[in-house]
């Protein structure tokens, strides 16, 4: 925390210096995250040790914004989650070594002091309406079920021309893996968004992916002996308002080919995502139906499961996806191997609370085992009840306790498997 506070002050320090050159605001936030997770990984309630555990965390960031002119740039300086306690010795001992939740596609490590952060967004002289933005920033293609990097930022290139018709390339470095070898991920993007009035967008997007080394196929999916991936998704995606309804909708094609030493496989994923909300003054009610494919283990020579880039976030269940191994075999894939279908409600009681549910069925595209049991389609359902506070307009305690029933995919060979339950509460002051 000392050198966290250290780097805010020479910062600051440095930038008071060019204020009258540029305008230049300051924000940040303290946030507090308490856990309580069973079940997790086993499944089991009599197995201690393994899925079950209580922890609280700590992270603080702050960030800076100047503006000049026609260049706009941002910093933004985090702690990840700091672990209460851990390897806390006697007085005077060397500080403890703490360990933050692992990050997800992005390069981060645990429990650093790092940018998540840094970028600039200008035009060229001459060359206006035309914007460059460059450095560590936060992209979402679509509606955000392909590829999405809002936790920890990509490093990335976007020059677009923005307008009523968006034209945009993005250039992404995934991974460096080894600075020395050519054998980098990168993702390439050429995007184009129309919006058709002030309440609907439609869009429209290529992204090609060369995993030269295998590294993001292997690290997210598991998959063994691979020696390089190339994928090519489009999506096609809407987001808008019919009547007083919201919508949003996104279709993902994938193709390319995971190469091995001995074989080469073709990559063959679809998704597709329709989400809907209706706020009713107090009321809001919302609704998804979701499918994503799944990988048929009796086609050796092609893979179709549908295989997103996605940050270690919650997207849409608190439990299944955000924190156990899914019917994709990986954690944080999406709607990867799945039909989903979700109903939720949340109301405003009071300006101070919002109390809410999201009812979660899901079932998988192709059958699978993860804990020993016969292979099945059942993934089971989930359950999130929401309790949001709002104390003071920048300070807000927001709770949700969720409960998943596994269903006969994760039963062990005696055909037990026992539900998973998890309490998160975050307590946050923004600035």
């Amino acid at each position: 925390m000392k050198k966290f506070l250290v780097i805010i002050a020479v910062l600051a320090l440095t930038l008071v210096s060019s204020v009258a050159m540029a305008e230049v605001t300051f924000d940040g936030s303290i946030e507090f995250l308490m856990r309580s997770f069973k079940n997790t990984s086993d499944w089991n309630d009599k197995a201690t040790g393994s899925g079950d555990y209580r922890t609280t965390y700590e992270r603080v960031r702050f960030g800076i914004n100047a503006k000049n002119d026609a260049v706009k740039g941002r910093i933004q300086i985090e702690n990840d989650w700091d672990q209460w306690g851990s390897g806390a010795g006697a007085p005077g001992a060397a500080a403890p070594n703490n360990q933050g939740p692992n990050p997800g596609f992005e390069t981060r490590p645990d429990n650093a002091l790092s940018f998540r952060e840094a970028w600039l967004d200008f035009t060229i002289p001459g060359a206006a309406p035309a914007h460059f933005k460059v450095g560590r920033q936060f992209l979402q293609l679509g509606n955000g079920w392909f590829f999405r990097s809002a936790k920890y930022g990509s490093d990335a290139w976007v020059v677009g021309l923005p307008g009523k018709n968006t034209i945009a390339f993005v250039n992404v470095k995934a991974s460096e893996n080894n600075s020395t070898l050519a054998d980098d991920t990168d993702a390439y993007v050429l995007l184009d968004t129309f919006k058709i009035n002030d309440q609907n967008t439609v869009g429209a997007y290529l992204a090609h992916v060369i995993d030269r080394r295998g590294t993001w196929t292997t690290n997210t999916f598991g998959a063994v002996g691979v020696t390089s991936t190339t994928l090519d998704n489009l999506g096609l995606h809407y987001s808008g308002q019919v009547g007083p309804v919201k919508l949003a909708a996104e279709i993902d094609i994938q193709s390319g080919e995971i190469k091995t030493p001995v074989d080469k496989i073709d990559l063959e994923g679809t998704n597709f995502v329709l989400q809907a909300t209706l706020p009713m003054d107090a009321l809001t009610i919302s609704a998804t139906a979701a499918m994503g494919s799944g990988d048929d283990p009796t086609t050796d020579k092609k893979m179709e499961g549908f295989l997103p880039f996605l940050d270690k976030d919650p997207r849409y269940t608190m439990i299944y996806e955000y924190l156990m191994v899914t019917a994709a075999e990986a954690k944080n894939t999406g709607f990867s191997n799945i039909m989903a279908f979700g109903l939720g409600a949340m109301f405003k009681v009071n300006k101070m609370i919002s109390v809410g549910a999201d009812l979660w069925m899901l079932s998988a595209d192709q059958k699978f085992s993860n804990n020993g049991g016969t292979a099945s389609d059942d993934i089971g359902n989930e359950i999130d009840v929401k309790v949001n506070l709002t104390l003071y307009d920048p300070l807000t305690w927001n709770t949700t306790i969720g409960m998943f029933q596994p269903g006969k995919g994760y039963e062990d060979a005696a055909g037990k498997a026992d539900d998973v339950t998890a309490i998160q509460s975050v307590l946050s002051y923004k600035f």
